[in-house]
């Protein structure tokens, strides 16, 4: 048994070791997600995500009595600011380049930050930050038309 403990202590410790990222990786990592403008994108993504998430019971709301709509309206603010206190860049950040790191070698991230800040690269950059409220847009409208056939499917199964 003592030896089964030991045996998953040095697994835990070298795998805590190995998650974390050299000085240099890391400094790579970073200047990727700066050439990248990550920070632009999962701002903007997460409040497009949180509004289109709104969107597909606007309907709804619109149909509620005005006092209750506006308490709706207050209830949402407070709900959009505590999920941007809660999930800002500063406290997204460590985590981010952790995934950032997982996933690009220091050479990956070197040869990706090369491209993208060529103005080809930050063109694409640009558009793409751009095309986030656009995506999140098309999303909606395709909820509404599915949201109906699933809630349909959830009544089925849970009247069964």
């Amino acid at each position: 048994m003592k030896k089964l403990i030991t045996l998953a202590t040095l697994v835990l410790t070298f795998a805590t070791a190995h998650a974390e990222l050299a000085a240099s990786h890391r400094a790579s990592v970073e200047k990727l997600i700066t050439v990248l403008q990550v920070q632009k994108q999962f701002e903007a993504s997460l409040v497009a995500g949180f509004e289109s998430g709104l969107g597909t019971s606007s309907d709804q709301i619109k149909a509620l009595p005005q006092e209750q709509q506006d308490k709706f309206a207050k209830a949402i603010k407070k709900v959009k600011d505590t999920l941007l206190e809660m999930m800002s860049w500063e406290k997204m950040k460590p985590d981010l380049i952790e995934a950032y790191g997982k996933n690009f070698s220091e050479k990956e991230a070197t040869d990706i930050i090369a491209h993208m800040e060529t103005p080809t690269g930050q063109m694409l950059v640009t558009k793409q930050a751009g095309m986030v409220g656009d995506v999140m847009t098309l999303t909606q409208e395709k909820m509404k038309v599915i949201m109906p056939k699933v809630m349909q499917i959830m009544q089925e199964e849970m009247s069964k």
